[in-house]
């Protein structure tokens, strides 16, 4: 009878772990997206998870449209300031997500913290919100094809 309890109790956590819906799937791709953002910097995470047609908006520049001109940007940027990544950290917490019935679209929103030092060396910490679309691709997994983020203000 043990065997049995515990048989059940093995398969009953297995499935609902493999039945994730949408919606966990993309919380989940969303948290794996930050933690890569803290781990390996903001640039190198953007990359990884976005789709070729990637659409960025952050209100600092015109829009970003494609991954191709995304890596171009984020070269510059990193050419202007060489090592600043590595003396900052971008991280963020997803809190909400909604997907299409068949889960091949959704979206992610929640709240994003950088940290990092000003010119003369003192902290720098600003927060903002953030909502990003994602797309399941051919092999299952999410990407993220359209990101959109502000500031709280001053």
């Amino acid at each position: 009878m043990r065997r049995v309890l515990v048989a059940a109790a093995f398969i009953l956590a297995f499935a609902s772990s493999a039945m994730a819906g949408p919606k966990e799937e993309m919380m989940a791709a969303d948290r794996a997206f930050s933690d890569m953002s803290v781990k390996d910097g903001a640039h190198a995470a953007f990359l990884a998870f976005m789709a070729d047609d990637v659409r960025l908006f952050d209100g600092d520049h015109p829009p970003i449209l494609g991954k191709a001109a995304a890596a171009v940007y984020y070269a510059g940027v990193e050419k202007k300031n060489p090592g600043g990544e590595k003396n900052s950290s971008l991280a963020w917490t997803p809190v909400e997500a909604e997907a299409s019935m068949d889960g091949s679209l959704g979206w992610t929103r929640g709240a994003w913290t950088f940290s990092g030092k000003k010119g003369n060396g003192s902290p720098r910490r600003i927060t903002g919100y953030y909502v990003t679309e994602w797309r399941r691709q051919a092999d299952g997994k999410y990407k993220f094809v359209l990101d959109i983020g502000g500031t709280d203000g001053p």
